[in-house]
């Protein structure tokens, strides 16, 4: 699958606003050999949308890629990987520079794009995390929602199975503490039946907000979803187990 994700490599860029599609196919083939369903619960986007969601793992891109026609906004050494850099740039991946005044060139980047009609999708925490319930949101790239006017998306995801705890991500899921891609990447085949849960929450109007409270009322609806789901599968297994003779 790897050497077919090189072989389609050049064609990406080439066949213009349809290149989601194949980048679409590639990522869904890749689900289907690591073993993941995506379930999605929510509405997608119709129109151009900032999309914020909560980060595990390299596997984000690949599930969050096959539900959205979006541009991810990535750190730049990503751009420097094997195959994943050279993918990523054909699809239209915003890299992210380090360093004064970047901000700033990224956030025009994003609105280009949203401007263009096509929806980008970043990860406010700025790393990746082992739990569901997200970390502090940095704000700087909601500036450009507020300044182009549109709607942001926040998605609360997580990775289970049947035996994964309601609050915790499938222990094999996170990619955390800098630990190496390639042996993290051979963990994943020994998944078997991995779901990927994708909480779509409602979108959020950036009229009447600044950076940091947009990204905060961002946070607040992906904590309270996962939260909530938590709460409602605790409470569906307890309804579940038989119960004890009187």
């Amino acid at each position: 699958m790897l050497l077919l994700g090189v072989i389609l490599l050049p064609a990406v860029p080439l066949i213009g606003n349809r290149s989601w599609h194949l980048v679409r196919w590639w990522h869904g083939r890749m689900l289907r050999v690591l073993n993941i369903e995506v379930e999605i619960d929510g509405e997608l986007p119709v129109g151009p949308t900032l999309i914020v969601a909560n980060h595990c793992s390299w596997l984000d891109i690949i599930v969050l890629g096959h539900a959205f026609n979006a541009s991810f906004v990535s750190k730049a050494e990503i751009g420097g990987w094997p195959l994943v850099g050279s993918f990523a740039r054909a699809a239209g991946t915003l890299f992210l520079a380090r360093g004064a005044g970047k901000t700033s060139e990224t956030s025009e980047k994003i609105r280009s794009v949203l401007a263009a009609g096509r929806s980008v999708l970043f990860f406010p925490e700025g790393t990746t995390t082992s739990d569901p319930q997200p970390k502090r949101f940095h704000a700087r790239l909601f500036a450009a929602a507020i300044d182009g006017g549109y709607p942001v998306l926040p998605v609360a995801l997580r990775y289970c199975d049947d035996t994964t705890p309601p609050d915790m991500h499938h222990a094999l899921a996170p990619w955390v503490n800098e630990a190496s891609l390639g042996p993290h990447f051979k963990d994943m085949f020994r998944v078997h039946d991995m779901r990927a849960q994708l909480r779509l929450c409602a979108p959020i109007d950036p009229r009447g907000f600044d950076r940091r409270s947009l990204a905060e009322a961002s946070y607040m609806a992906i904590s309270h979803r996962q939260s909530m789901a938590a709460i409602k599968a605790r409470r569906e297994a307890a309804a579940r187990r038989p119960r004890s003779a009187a």
